[in-house]
């Protein structure tokens, strides 16, 4: 970009229009590459009318752009090409927009976020052909571009703005949304909310279910002191119980510890044994005899509620299943080995639908064949669940339809979206041929905060239930892949390479959904806003600039400065956060600023030390907390002003997390500083109220 650029900026639009007093966006092209590269767009042109769709290149390349380049754009993926902006180096790009005047913005950010999509470029060396591109009756015809109301909801501004505003940092004391803070204890009540675990967390349980033992027996009876006991994790399903390599750890020791039962090779309780009721009963597993043991189940979706018939012993019924519940059976033998039960388990829990720029991955299973029919089998389990929809259903060549209000009878069948079944008002006969064609949603196991939000959002019992039209989808991809990026950090214990946000966490259903929403959010140090009537998450990350203020476009007496007082700002921070390595118990790193403490020894005083707390209860692991509070003091002790002022329409594309750069007269010292937008919000007059901090490109890691 060149100092001469910025006279192009600043010019009225007209429809049609080709000169400075007025002018469309192709209008604008033409002007600058006429008086900048020599074009001659005087000529008029023979044949056909121009089409601009057929003459640029839609293979485009950023990096690869030149001065004078020309970048048409689009509206949305597969509208008409109606708009263009010419590249000016830099990173920067000028252009015109109906009911605005000329500007000059860094990227194309802010153009794609009113619906434009760039749709390819021309060359300023190809001046042919970009001459007749830039004839296209279509370019500068006015655009159905809806203006970005960005309300900032209640829940918005999580710990990535809500301090840099005010000196303390209070808005991170969020301890809600754990299973509990006290000790992990095995609990036995009715009142205790079902928790549903994000990512992978250590958890108790709750035991509704334990038959009593007769003590009056010993262990060399053939009864053995047996008793069954229930323990309900989660809801399901879940990934596993595997996490962190220990599978379970029942008062202090795990499983398989001699302590519960010697044997060789194999010791302590057995995992998931393959048993028939009569070996169930005897305690029977291979050669061992009176072996506790113990069965997992993940809540996965079946047909019916599963029962556990090893549980049996002998007693005259199974321990049944909780449906959508992740749970342990336990045969324990010998009370003395027993004399209290405390369980923890590492739980690796919810699946959540894959998503990408485009929304919820879908996946299409074609001519599934469905077996098991005997002429009074009713119902048959799909391969998936969270089906979409069935495009096809036959049985022996028949066409099968879904029941509804108008079909009842007959060749239907009644579908089960959530746990993946069909269900026949008439039983297919004996050996028929099902076959059934249909799409559904993959599901896996994640500990991505930003796939945690979407499924908050989204979700219809646990979280707000949201059509999964209101998010924004690009930005929760982008905020994904974020959080996924691995990260490399060093400290006294070693080098760890780790994702750069993971989120471990609990969901209390006694607790309000924004609250957990917030917990989510501050394990990855982002905001969650409305824009275009749509969710939009965004990481507190660093940034270039996408837009300049300066007296142009700031509106007078607007703007006002502050120096922001640094005796309340800290330079330590506690951090405290539930580690993986000590089952979730809450755990304090510090960070310190040595260097601002020193400078400040003199005025403060306890040695130039200002202190606040941060509690994060989604995150679990170390490193992730000590870069979560090295971050947040970065910016505590580096952010030095803020500012707010009022812009026009120019500025109703913009976002809180926004970096821009502000030039004013009433701070000298200010030549495009750097600024990041904590709040915005806008009137009937379309002015925006931008309120900024210092941005500080160090702070983020």
């Amino acid at each position: 970009m060149q100092l001469i650029d910025k006279t192009y900026c600043g010019l009225p639009w007209k429809d049609g229009g080709r000169s400075r007093s007025g002018l469309d966006c192709a209008g604008l092209a033409q002007l600058w590459l006429t008086e900048q590269m020599g074009l001659n767009f005087t000529v008029p042109p023979t044949g056909p009318e121009p089409d601009a769709e057929k003459l640029f290149n839609p293979i485009y390349k950023a990096g690869a752009l030149e001065r004078g380049d020309v970048v048409f754009f689009r509206v949305g993926k597969s509208g008409r090409v109606c708009h263009v902006a010419t590249y000016l180096g830099d990173n920067r790009y000028l252009h015109i927009l109906k009911g605005s005047v000329s500007r000059m913005e860094t990227g194309t950010t802010l153009m794609e976020r009113i619906g434009l999509k760039v749709a390819g470029a021309i060359s300023a060396r190809d001046a042919e052909t970009l001459c007749l591109a830039l004839r296209d009756k279509h370019l500068g015809d006015p655009i159905d571009w809806v203006i970005v109301a960005l309300l900032v909801i209640s829940i918005a501004l999580s710990a990535a703005s809500a301090f840099l505003l005010r000196p303390k940092l209070g808005q991170l004391r969020n301890q809600t949304g754990r299973y509990g803070f006290d000790s992990l204890f095995t609990q036995s009540t009715s009142e205790l909310p079902l928790p549903d675990v994000l990512g992978a967390v250590t958890i108790a349980g709750n035991s509704p279910f334990q038959s009593l033992i007769d003590k009056s027996q010993t262990p060399t009876d053939t009864t053995q002191q047996k008793a069954n006991k229930v323990v309900v994790l989660c809801s399901g399903p879940i990934e596993d119980i595997t996490a962190n390599g220990v599978v379970a750890k029942i008062n202090g020791l795990q499983y398989n510890n001699p302590f519960f039962y010697k044997a060789n090779p194999d010791r302590g309780l057995y995992q998931n044994p393959i048993q028939d009721k009569t070996n169930a009963v005897s305690g029977t597993i291979g050669a061992d005899l009176n072996r506790p043991s113990f069965t997992n189940y993940f809540g996965q979706h079946d047909i019916a509620i599963a029962h556990d018939v090893r549980a049996h012993f002998d007693r005259g019924f199974p321990v049944y299943g909780f449906s959508g519940s992740a749970y342990m059976v336990f045969r324990l033998i010998d009370s003395t080995k027993f004399p209290s039960f405390n369980l923890n388990v590492t739980v690796k829990g919810r699946q959540f639908r894959k998503f990408d720029a485009n929304g919820f991955t879908v996946t299409t299973v074609t001519g599934e064949s469905l077996t098991g029919a005997d002429g009074s089998k009713v119902r048959f389990k799909l391969a998936h669940w969270d089906i979409k929809d069935v495009s096809n259903l036959t049985v022996n060549g028949t066409a099968y339809s879904q029941i509804s209000a108008t079909s009842q009878t007959g060749n239907v069948y009644q579908l089960n979206k959530t746990k993946g079944f069909v269900e026949f008002i008439t039983a297919p006969a004996s050996s028929a041929t099902i076959s059934i064609t249909y799409t559904c949603y993959p599901r896996v196991w994640s500990a991505n905060p930003a796939v945690h939000l979407v499924y908050l959002l989204t979700e219809k019992l646990r979280g707000k239930g949201f059509d999964e039209s209101k998010i924004n989808w690009p930005a929760a991809d982008a905020l994904q892949d974020y959080c996924d990026a691995s990260v490399t950090w060093v400290n006294s214990s070693g080098t760890y390479t780790r994702p750069r946000y993971q989120c471990n966490y609990i969901l209390d259903s006694k607790k309000p959904i924004q609250d957990h929403i917030r917990a989510v959010l501050d394990s990855c140090y982002a905001y969650l806003f409305l824009g275009q009537g749509k969710f939009v998450m965004k990481a507190r990350k660093a940034e270039t600039s996408v837009m300049d203020f300066d007296e142009s476009n700031i509106l007078a007496d607007s703007f006002s400065s502050e120096k922001i007082d640094r005796s309340g700002r800290c330079n330590r921070i506690h951090v405290f956060f539930h580690s993986a390595d000590t089952l979730n118990a809450e755990t304090e790193i510090i960070r310190d600023d040595i260097n601002d403490q020193q400078s400040r020894a003199d005025r403060v005083g306890d040695n130039g030390i200002v202190e606040e707390t941060l509690r994060v209860p989604a995150v679990t692991d170390q490193p992730q907390a000590e870069r979560f509070g090295e971050q947040i003091l970065r910016e505590e002790v580096n952010t030095r002003w803020t500012c707010e002022f009022k812009t026009n329409i120019k500025g109703l594309a913009l976002e809180p997390g926004d970096v821009i750069t502000v030039t004013h007269s009433s701070q000298p010292a200010w030549n495009q500083k750097l600024f990041r937008i904590e709040e915005f919000t806008y009137d009937d007059q379309d002015r925006c109220t931008l309120s900024c901090s210092e941005y500080f490109d160090g702070a983020y890691i």
